[in-house]
């Protein structure tokens, strides 16, 4: 009885036990409010005509979730006519090819991170070496509570301009915005399960009647044996 009851169990434990392995814990999305000023040193190097590659780091003491830190690299152009510029993290918008796609990061002293792209424009005044800009970031995804992060983030900056390309630009950026986790998707039980399932359950079904029908013979010559040796 006790193999009988083995047999009736197995489909079902390896049943639940598929079902176990194939479900990954699901997340609710979460929304996350970003309100941050960050300070930033700025180094530019020429890398074509009026286009130029800016790796900038910054730091910032009153954001959320321990993202004190800006890191990046991007890219920028310079209109010398209008005394405008733009910068972005994709060098191919300014049809430069072959060189390293830019990022911007947000980080701090934990394993959270978010990973995003920017887009700007702005003006520059030559007379009092300022530049104002506006643009946004955009959130391609993260490390920590943050992975699988998306969204897209404001941002306005003003920058105090240096002419000596030893002298980084000072620059400061109010950031603004929101973000969203990206819940985990919970798969469903595949066909192949059920019809593993199904299957293990006919041949336990057919592995019950055989020990049955079994029994049933053993059961008949033993009362055979009885009647032709006179014992009952």
């Amino acid at each position: 009885m006790v193999r009988l009851n083995a047999i009736w169990l197995t489909p079902f434990a390896i049943m639940v036990l598929s079902l176990g392995l194939s479900a990954k814990r699901a997340m609710a999305q979460t929304t996350y409010t970003f309100n941050a000023s960050y300070d930033s040193l700025a180094y530019t190097k020429n890398i074509a005509p009026n286009v130029s590659a800016t790796t900038l780091s910054g730091q910032s003491t009153d954001v959320l979730y321990n993202l004190t830190t800006i890191n990046g690299l991007t890219y920028s152009q310079v209109d010398v006519a209008t005394n405008s510029f733009r910068f972005n993290t994709d060098p191919t918008v300014f049809g430069l090819q072959g060189i390293p796609k830019g990022e911007i990061v947000f980080s701090g002293n934990s394993t959270n991170k978010l990973f995003g792209s920017d887009n700007a424009t702005g003006v520059i005044d030559f007379t009092t070496l300022m530049a104002k800009s506006n643009g946004t970031f955009n959130i391609t995804g993260g490390e920590g509570i943050f992975a699988g992060a998306t969204g897209t983030l404001a941002f306005s900056e003003v920058d105090t301009l240096s002419l000596d390309p030893t002298i980084p630009t000072r620059a400061r950026a109010t950031v603004n915005g929101s973000f969203q986790v990206v819940p985990q998707r919970v798969p469903e039980p595949t066909n192949i399960t059920a019809l593993i399932c199904l299957g293990l359950i006919g041949v336990s079904l057919l592995v019950y009647r055989r020990s049955n029908f079994k029994l049933a013979i053993l059961g008949d010559r033993e009362l055979s044996n009885k009647v032709c040796t006179g014992r009952e």
